[in-house]
């Protein structure tokens, strides 16, 4: 199956300079040197981003002959490139409308006899029925791949030591700086670890990251750029299918890049519990708040064990996307997904939409997405 992906339908340079940005940015006082780490990573693999993790455990798990993985037709274009640039046979199997797996719908897929590899998803940092489906596909001869670039605090719970030996998961992969204000930071689990050899930075572009976390560079292009008139006009791309399957966000150097040392430090000196309470508590905020059935309405309507990486918010209008930008809330959609026979897919690509509730959201900036979405009329 050639994979096809439908193009951007908005681009960040149509909208202004977000004031709620999508993801935290760094402060000193982020980190505590003080903090002890209890988290027993030393068998992670740590890469410049996710989709370099995805592709290093798809090379380690990748089978003698025909490749076929399952993966949910709603995804980012970095979860499913590295699969292409391997030579997988790539097939979409249908997600639910609150992002479950149809369990029926995988089955009649694995019962063709011939996949050999599934990937399960948790979506913005939500559980779903995932860890059922896992069991599930343990009744198959395929190796699990899951997805958990939301989800870091449902990562390193494979490096738990209840887990050692009775992982029904093969590889699961996340995105450090999805939860964290890192500038980078996949990072990977494989039940079966790999002697993969990563590339680390040196010590001069090391320091060169640091610098842009801290806002250094950023700062100097403000000065420049001071007085100068920027034109915000928002023009809606329309969407328009590829003839091919370019490689967008995958490159070959990013399964040979280590990330930054100083994000293996963030990650280590921060303090989880606390940021994991801090987004439940967004989370629950912007749920108890936003009220308003003409807009739309968050597709989880409740919090169980879950640490979300934002709010989805499914709106009844997609022109809605454009207003929220054009206020400043940096929220984000899947736009670029592949084309398949998945209705929820073709839907959420222009109605999903993200918003923030990081850790670092203050009262003033939660009241102001509330209020935003509040007055949105049909």
């Amino acid at each position: 199956m050639v994979v096809k992906f439908l193009s951007p339908i908005a681009n960040a340079s149509q909208f202004p300079v977000p004031s709620v940005s999508a993801t935290p940015k760094f402060h000193l006082t982020d980190v505590n040197v003080m903090l002890p780490s209890d988290l027993k990573l030393s068998r992670a693999t740590y890469t410049r981003n996710g989709r370099g993790a995805i592709g290093i455990a798809g090379k380690a798990l990748k089978k003698t002959g025909r490749n076929v993985i399952l993966i949910p037709a709603y995804h980012c274009p970095a979860l499913v490139e590295p699969f292409i640039w391997l030579g997988y046979e790539i097939r979409f199997y249908p997600v639910m409308g609150n992002l479950h797996i149809d369990q029926e719908a995988l089955k009649a897929e694995l019962n063709k006899g011939d996949v050999t590899h599934c990937v399960v998803v948790r979506y913005f940092g939500f559980n779903q029925n995932v860890d059922s489906i896992v069991q599930f596909l343990t009744g198959f001869d395929v190796a699990i791949i899951e997805d958990c670039a939301h989800s870091m605090f449902k990562f390193v719970e494979h490096f738990s030591i209840d887990k050692e030996g009775n992982d029904p998961v093969d590889a699961s992969i996340c995105s450090i700086n999805k939860i964290l204000p890192t500038v980078d930071g996949g990072a990977l689990y494989l039940k079966d670890p790999s002697k993969h050899q990563l590339i680390q930075t040196s010590w001069t572009e090391e320091l060169k990251a640091f610098a842009f976390l801290m806002g250094v560079p950023q700062m100097l292009d403000r000065l420049r750029t001071n007085n100068k008139a920027v034109n915000h006009e928002v023009k809606q791309a329309q969407p328009v299918e590829t003839d091919e399957a370019a490689l967008r966000y995958f490159k070959a150097v990013d399964i040979q890049s280590a990330s930054y040392r100083h994000t293996h430090y963030i990650l280590a000196k921060s303090n989880l519990k606390k940021i994991r309470n801090k987004r439940r508590a967004n989370f629950e905020y912007l749920l108890k708040n936003i009220n308003n059935p003409e807009a739309g309405e968050a597709l989880f309507s409740e919090l169980d064990k879950d640490v979300p990486y934002v709010m989805p918010f499914l709106l009844k209008d997609e022109k809605h996307f454009f207003t929220l930008r054009k206020l400043g809330i940096q929220i984000l959609r899947w736009e670029e997904v592949a084309i398949s026979d998945c209705e929820v897919s073709s839907q959420y690509r222009s109605r999903l939409i993200q918003i923030p509730c990081h850790h670092q959201l203050n009262k003033t900036q939660l009241d102001f997405v509330v209020q935003s979405i509040n007055q949105l009329t049909p």
